[in-house]
């Protein structure tokens, strides 16, 4: 058995608590960017006046309700 004094034991407490919120914490932080991600992924930006819009799944052209601008669900290319 481990031998500690009684002073040592709210030290211990005070670690391992804040240890167990640090780990709550970052799952949370990261499951909150995977979502972001997730969403971000999932909308397209008008050509036109370059408003962000979620467009219908499987849809390959959408409407910009903003400008009415037609635009595909290509990625844009980095020049």
């Amino acid at each position: 058995m481990i031998r500690t004094g009684l002073s040592f034991l709210p030290l211990l407490y005070a670690v391992v608590l804040s240890g167990a919120v640090l780990l709550l914490w970052l799952a949370g932080e990261w499951r909150r960017s995977r979502l972001r991600r997730r969403e971000w992924r999932a909308m397209g930006q008008c050509r036109l006046c370059a408003e962000w819009v979620r467009p219908a799944p499987g849809a390959d052209l959408w409407r910009c309700p903003v400008c009415r601008a037609l635009n595909d669900r290509a990625l844009p290319s980095d020049l």
